[in-house]
């Protein structure tokens, strides 16, 4: 089998690479890799950070693989959603601060990915960060309706989902949803040295903080996700419009929504 998730650690920083040409796209592979790793680290008290970063020059992650899901039937879809929110839930939840290092575009389950981290750095680069799921006639369902507000506000978040819109660097910065945007030369040495900076703090802290921070949120949380989950599946499997947005963008055209 092949690996698409490497762990990598050093002294107490963890890095979490993906690996999973050409776009690190969201497949069941990868996914339970992921989870494997990331229960691995939960209960691993040497490791104080974990950052989360790409192999590809290019991408962090780009979302979806369409074809894949073209190829489900409706509840293998769900299924497949209800995976990728279990496994992003554990990334929040882990007991130690996160940093998504994003060198390259992050899109959709890519965006969602690193909503679920305590820190985002971005390149300074061409590279996007945004849920352009509308576009597809789709919503996301991965959290992206629920934590996006939480991190730029409502009003933000709704425009960027309704619009499908992504972001640059400078731009996501400017409304929060990434914290720093370095050169792309710097962005992964600037992100160690903060993970070690963050890893010599006080971890049972830090942990306690994190814990008090999802409390207001985890009920509202799960029933967002709850209401993701029956919208994107209804969406996939009982409209037109979510098929013809898939098609059209495997075949690089403009789609023909009819509202239906």
């Amino acid at each position: 089998m092949s690996t698409f998730v490497q762990l990598k650690k050093t002294d107490s920083v963890a890095q979490v690479i993906l690996n999973s040409p050409p776009a690190n796209a969201v497949s069941p592979q990868l996914m339970e890799q992921l989870s494997v790793v990331i229960e691995e680290l939960n209960e691993d008290q040497s490791c104080r950070a974990v950052i989360f970063r790409s192999a590809l020059k290019k991408i962090f992650i780009a979302g979806a693989d369409l074809k894949y899901l073209l190829s489900l039937s409706g509840e293998e879809f769900r299924q497949y959603i209800k995976r990728f929110q279990d496994i992003l839930c554990n990334i929040e939840a882990l007991p130690k601060p996160t940093i998504a290092v994003i060198n390259g575009h992050a899109l959709g389950g890519g965006c969602e990915f690193t909503l679920c981290c305590d820190f985002r750095f971005m390149a300074d680069t061409k590279a996007t960060i945004g849920l352009p799921e509308v576009k597809l006639g789709l919503l996301p369902g991965a959290g992206g309706t629920q934590r996006l507000p939480r991190l730029v506000g409502r009003s933000k978040a709704t425009e960027l989902l309704l619009r499908g819109t992504s972001l640059k660097g400078p731009e996501a910065q400017a409304i929060g949803l990434v914290n720093q945007v370095y050169p792309l030369a710097e962005l992964l040495p600037e992100s160690i040295r903060f993970a070690q900076e963050i890893s010599m703090g006080p971890t049972q802290s830090i942990a306690k903080i994190k814990e008090c921070l999802r409390i207001p949120t985890q009920k509202l949380l799960s029933d967002g996700l709850s209401q993701e989950l029956e919208g994107i599946t209804y969406l996939f499997t009982q409209t037109h419009d979510t098929k013809e947005g898939i098609e059209a963008f495997s075949q690089k055209r403009s789609p023909k929504y009819i509202g239906k």
